[in-house]
């Protein structure tokens, strides 16, 4: 049986969205439920919309290795058949969601059991803008075709930094935000990814990246729009199967915007 995955994913991230917002503007942001399975705080929020994403996948007719924020890896769906792993953010951009800032959303990417994109997905819950990426088909915002800017220098970059970032990494954030007009740091980095994929910024900065589920639909999402996904080197290798294999990213709007950022760091390791 062959799969839907963008009305799949489309339900999902509506349902979800939908539930984000009940409790967002319930007033009761806060409400902790434990530890999930990297160890951070869970919120309602967080369980209530991966909640969400299991029932919908254990409808499908396919075997499907789950790898979420909360409940790390599972399986669901049928025990055998067709594979796809799905990786899912139930919240990203938590402490805006907990704080009242009115930016966060849902992720999810599809990949085959090749470990080859099926299909990346980001819904923003506050505004419901809908961004998607289909293998070979481009990506989308809103059911319309969306590419990066063509700047040739970033002026408007955004910026993200976990404290898994180094000093070096840190100092490399410093350089590039002096040398870009316009940088905000916004606080949900799969937003982010859309906003470079269609135009609105430049690029996107992200060190000290920890989890591939962070970042695995915006990474297809600017690739199959023609924006370039690198690490702080140029390594366009970012992940590995699931698994993250370089904690910083750029997203680049195109090939001359990337190389003003390694530039960048080319002087300063010369330092």
């Amino acid at each position: 049986m062959k799969i839907d995955w963008l009305k799949v994913c489309k339900k999902i991230g509506k349902e979800s969205s939908k539930e984000l917002m009940r409790i967002y503007n319930s007033g009761n942001r806060r409400k902790e439920m434990g530890r999930g399975f990297g160890g951070d705080i869970t919120i309602e929020a967080d369980k209530k919309s991966e909640d969400i994403v299991i029932k919908n996948l254990e409808k499908l007719n396919v075997c499907i290795h789950l790898i979420s924020e909360e409940r790390g890896e599972i399986k669901c769906g049928l025990k055998e058949g067709p594979l796809y792993y799905v990786i899912v953010d139930p919240l990203d951009g938590s402490f805006n969601f907990k704080n009242g800032i009115d930016y966060f959303g849902v992720s999810i990417a599809v990949l085959d059991s090749n470990y080859g994109y099926v299909i990346g997905y980001i819904r923003n819950a506050v505004n419901k803008d809908e961004y998607y990426a289909l293998k070979g088909k481009g990506s989308y915002k809103n059911g319309k075709l969306i590419k990066p800017s063509s700047a040739e220098i970033s002026r408007n970059t955004l910026f993200e930094i976990s404290p898994k970032a180094s000093r070096a990494d840190f100092e490399f954030l410093i350089r590039s935000f002096l040398n870009s007009r316009h940088n905000r740091g916004m606080g949900a980095v799969v937003l982010d990814f859309g906003l470079v994929a269609d135009g609105t910024f430049d690029a996107l900065v992200y060190a000290g990246a920890t989890r591939f589920l962070d970042v695995a639909a915006g990474i297809f999402l600017v690739r199959q729009a023609g924006g370039i996904v690198t690490d702080f080197s140029g390594n366009e290798q970012i992940h590995k199967g699931t698994k993250l294999i370089s904690r910083n990213i750029i997203a680049a709007a195109n090939r001359k915007v990337l190389e003003n950022f390694l530039k960048q760091r080319f002087i300063l390791e010369q330092k």
